[in-house]
């Protein structure tokens, strides 16, 4: 009686090996863009969430203290008290979540009059500005807020503020991104 082994060929193996690294490259960037987008949503709700019970923490412990009468810098400075955040470089701050924010003073018609006559602009950078992989790009891993007066942190391009976020899209990323994505329900959808 003559035993047969059936087994694959070197061929065959090298075939399939080389099929499933190919629908592997195809949807790897796709599944990691799902994954991005899938976090950036709740890290800007987190961060947005954190830093307004500050400001509020801040305003409790010292009603006068608004930001139309008080500088940023003096602001942030009162922030920093109550705010777990740590410098980190040109004026970021680095959260207790890695989240890093960047506060600067609004100039005129940088945003609608509807923010009120003093406030900040909040950048937020959830992956680090020094971080890797780090595109640095609006509508990706960076995005703007306005602290308003008195504390309310609305998001740059919302139709809270009385924006147009429709300039954001897959081909023409901004700031009014965040907007868009808070106007969703904190998803990603471009």
């Amino acid at each position: 009686m003559k035993i047969r082994n059936k087994a694959f060929t070197l061929a065959e193996v090298l075939i399939t090996i080389g099929i499933i690294g190919i629908v592997a490259a195809l949807t790897l960037p796709s599944l990691t863009k799902l994954h991005r987008d899938a976090g950036t949503g709740p890290i800007l709700a987190k961060t947005q969430a954190s830093i307004e019970e500050a400001v509020g923490r801040v305003l409790l412990d010292d009603p006068e203290l608004i930001l139309a009468e008080t500088s940023v810098s003096d602001f942030v400075s009162k922030l920093q008290e109550v705010l777990i955040m740590t410098a980190a470089s040109d004026s970021w701050y680095t959260l207790k979540d890695g989240t890093w924010v960047k506060f600067s003073a609004g100039s005129a018609g940088s945003v609608p009059a509807s923010a009120g006559s003093g406030y900040a602009l909040v950048d937020v950078d959830i992956n680090g500005v020094t971080a890797d992989p780090n595109p640095n790009k609006p509508g990706i891993d960076q995005f703007q807020f306005v602290l308003t007066t008195y504390g309310l942190m609305l998001p740059v391009g919302s139709k809270v503020l009385g924006m147009d976020s429709s300039s954001c899209t897959e081909d023409s990323l901004s700031v009014n991104c965040t907007g868009r994505m808070a106007d969703n329900n904190w998803k990603v959808d471009w």
